[in-house]
């Protein structure tokens, strides 16, 4: 498999790894396009004061990392740009915190291995 890059310090401050385990998340593709999808949000998060226009660009939730990694798995690509689509609008809209935002991916990361996303889980994860 290809290299992919994302921010691993944000995937551990996050606190996600050990669902990996926990839940046997063992689809690496899986893993690092939802990895590539939190790190966009983060990036997008941390450039958003040096960006002249505030519109919704395309490649803000198309990212072609994610979108490369799950090519063959177009039912799985589908949902995870559905919800980076409207957790984008929702969040530079102001209807999603952040937090929000990071949460729909995770649980979209759940949804993934047919595994519903506790209550106790939500509890796992640490917001940067």
């Amino acid at each position: 498999m290809i290299k992919y890059n994302y921010n691993e310090r944000l995937i551990e401050k996050l606190n996600i790894i050990p669902f990996i385990e926990k839940y046997n998340f063992n689809n690496e593709k899986y893993n690092t396009a939802i990895f590539c999808a939190l790190s966009s949000i983060y990036n997008h998060r941390s450039n958003y004061d040096n960006i002249e226009s505030k519109s919704i660009l395309l490649g803000d939730y198309y990212s072609f990392e994610y979108y490369s990694i799950l090519k063959d798995e177009l039912d799985k690509l589908s949902i995870l740009t559905d919800t980076m689509k409207v957790g984008y609008f929702q969040f530079v809209t102001k209807r999603m915190s952040e937090e929000e935002f990071y949460l729909s991916i995770i649980k979209t990361w759940f949804s993934f291995y047919d595994i519903e996303f506790q209550e106790t889980d939500s509890k796992t994860v640490v917001f940067v």
